[in-house]
């Protein structure tokens, strides 16, 4: 399989970027897994009841199931995990779990509670390996979580094992041979070849190099030729949506004020932008979060009618912002992205046509994690964001206020209180059409 680079850790305490999500899901398990419709099955949990207010969930654990390392696995684990690791190095879970106020207790080694202030609408989609991945306590009791060497040799319930991290060249896993689900895993091993650029990714699975590669890996201009060529198996669509977007920094001197963001959006021709960067795979956004979602979008304010291509009208919107022509605008996106290097190259040329002097910055990740979140140090970032099966696990966090710099949670530093208050609401309301309306609410406001 391909990668396009190292994953910064394997651990399961942090969520991380795909690159190491993919890896992590064979090694980690959580609570229950989503099948291809997105439903909620049991995987660590057996079986589940929730209360009438849906406030508690009880779970049952399976039985007999074991870590890596032979430790049996129980609901102390469960407990641990979420207090100690999920609700200080995982942004998604993280931000659930400090909102809802979220109460675990394990009354028995079967047994696991889970007690939330308030009703929260995902809260079962978000168990699963991506977003609450179950670590050993045995292993991470009383560490340094950023510098456990469980991080570099990871210890989980799941059906493969690591067997080898050769970093910059590939990561090995190993089937598991005391896996609770036998006679899986079907597979001896996996290897993760590391692959830098996207064309040699193509190239490797046209040569046969590698088996499979995930369209994340590949740049959406070659995948017609790949899927009519017959030479290989190929899965379309799916039930997760997700988004590539340009995030601003209003913190810094370029779109502090409101008229120069606007002028950048004036300034992109957008349809463009996603015929050259997704082809047919993927189509301009309506709005704030896109429309992966119908039942939260409000299609009578969308970007076509606020904010057409208007190359003038962004040049007056700049002036009135009192951003000088040849203005330096930094670029930051990740260098091994083919879908982010060119969504870049078409935003640098049309502010370089609006008058301003935008410079392109490809990092790797680790550059870019910092810069985005821990020094707020770019004008613009392309970045991409997967929802996780539900807007609250993955979208909430680009907009609700993030005082404190958390990793992978709202890069941009705006921060609307009205804002918070509408997604709080959405998260609590567990009938769809009364939270579709907030969430509406919410898109006319970001929008502006």
């Amino acid at each position: 399989m391909a990668l396009d680079a190292d994953p910064e850790s394997l651990s399961g305490a942090e969520g991380g970027k795909y690159n190491a999500e993919d890896v992590k899901a064979k090694i980690f398990e959580g609570l229950v897994w989503l099948d291809p419709e997105s439903v909620e099955k049991p995987l660590l949990a057996s079986s589940w009841a929730v209360s009438e207010d849906g406030k508690l969930y009880t779970f049952k654990l399976r039985e007999n199931v074991k870590w890596h390392d032979g430790e049996p696995f129980t609901s102390a684990d469960v407990k641990f995990t979420f207090d100690e690791a999920l609700a200080k190095y995982h942004p998604r879970a993280a931000n659930m779990i400090s909102r809802r106020e979220l109460k675990v207790e394990a009354p028995d080694p079967a047994t696991v509670t889970f007690e939330l202030n308030q009703p929260y609408a995902p809260f079962l989609r978000q168990l699963t390996a991506m977003d609450a991945p179950i670590i050993p306590a045995h292993v991470y009791e009383g560490t340094d979580f950023k510098t456990n060497p469980a991080n570099e040799n990871p210890i989980g319930t799941g059906p493969f094992k690591l067997a080898e991290w050769n970093r910059g060249l590939n990561i090995t896993l190993e089937r598991n041979p005391d896996y609770w689900a036998a006679p899986k895993p079907y597979l001896d091993r996996i290897v993760y070849q590391m692959i830098p650029q996207a064309a040699g990714r193509v190239a490797a699975l046209e040569t046969g190099e590698i088996d499979f590669a995930a369209d994340y890996y590949l740049a959406k201009t070659d995948l017609p030729r790949l899927m009519d060529s017959g030479q290989f198996q190929v899965r379309e669509g799916g039930s997760l949506p997700a988004f590539y977007l340009a995030k601003m920094n209003i913190t810094g001197p370029v779109f502090a004020k409101k008229e120069a963001r606007h002028a950048l959006a004036f300034a992109v021709d957008r349809k463009r932008m996603a015929q050259q960067v997704m082809n047919r795979f993927g189509r301009p956004g309506i709005g704030a979060w896109g429309d992966g979602f119908p039942w939260m979008v409000d299609r009578e304010v969308n970007y076509d009618t606020l904010y057409p291509y208007d190359q003038e009208k962004a040049k007056t919107l700049l002036e009135e912002a009192g951003v000088a022509p040849g203005t330096k605008v930094r670029i930051l996106y990740e260098a091994t992205r083919p879908q982010l290097v060119t969504t870049a190259q078409l935003i640098r040329e049309s502010l370089a046509t609006i008058g301003l002097d935008p410079v392109l910055e490809p990092v790797e990740n680790t550059v870019l994690v910092q810069r985005l979140y821990e020094q707020r140090d770019f004008d613009i970032a392309i970045l991409s964001y997967f929802s996780s099966g539900d807007p609250a696990i993955g979208y909430h966090r680009l907009y609700l206020t993030n005082k404190d710099n958390a990793i992978n949670t709202n890069a941009s530093g705006y921060s609307n209180p009205e804002i918070d208050d509408l997604l709080n609401q959405a998260t609590a309301e567990l009938d769809r059409e009364k939270r579709g309306e907030i969430y509406k609410k919410a898109q006319r406001i970001l929008d502006e």
